[in-house]
């Protein structure tokens, strides 16, 4: 029928954070139109954080990239997945020409979030050779880790605070209600 959009539902697990919400996805002409919480997600009961706002927007955004881009003498162009890996390969063979440690490896969140980021990224981790190892957690969790070093004599030892026998919980420049308790993941009741 002429004008009539084929709308649909999915379900899917926020890729923005590790707190792993589930969302409901609208989509309408292949295109998400709407996203909002999942309220039968087992875990995050319909609740996610003020990231998923924008998500249609981030999706259909005009720069968002779509095809691998590839810097020639100072402009970008489009180019196949080939020629992209070689760019890849001889970037890194000069790269390590000053050893191993000359390269670093940064992986943001999105790794835990797919199956790809399981597979894939030890193998590449362990081919670069490198020490240099870096990622979210030691952005924004690695202070934990050294406290609880120093505290536990551990710095994987982090203390888990027990949120159900709780008569008094005092926390500082923290809002584990709007993050869905990162470090502290728990349930909402």
């Amino acid at each position: 029928m002429p004008g009539t959009t084929a709308t649909r539902t999915a379900y899917r697990t926020c890729p923005l954070r590790e707190a792993t919400c589930g969302l409901t996805l609208t989509i309408a002409d292949d295109r998400v139109t709407h996203v909002r919480g999942d309220r039968e997600h087992v875990f995050s009961h319909g609740y996610v954080c003020p990231k998923r706002a924008p998500f249609p927007q981030l999706l259909a955004d005009p720069d968002r990239l779509r095809r691998p881009l590839l810097r020639v003498d100072g402009t970008l162009r489009e180019v196949g997945w080939d020629e992209a890996f070689a760019a890849v390969e001889a970037g890194l063979a000069a790269a390590r020409a000053g050893g191993p440690d000359a390269v670093a490896a940064y992986l943001g969140n999105p790794n835990v979030h797919t199956m790809a980021g399981g597979l894939h990224v030890c193998p590449l981790v362990r081919a670069l050779a490198t020490r240099n190892l870096f990622s979210a957690g030691t952005v924004d969790q690695m202070p934990k880790h050294v406290s609880s070093g120093y505290l536990y004599g551990d710095p994987n030892a982090i203390p888990v605070p027990d949120l159900d026998r709780t008569d008094l919980l005092v926390l500082l420049r923290a809002n584990p209600w709007e993050s869905n308790g990162s470090l502290c993941t728990a349930l909402r009741g």
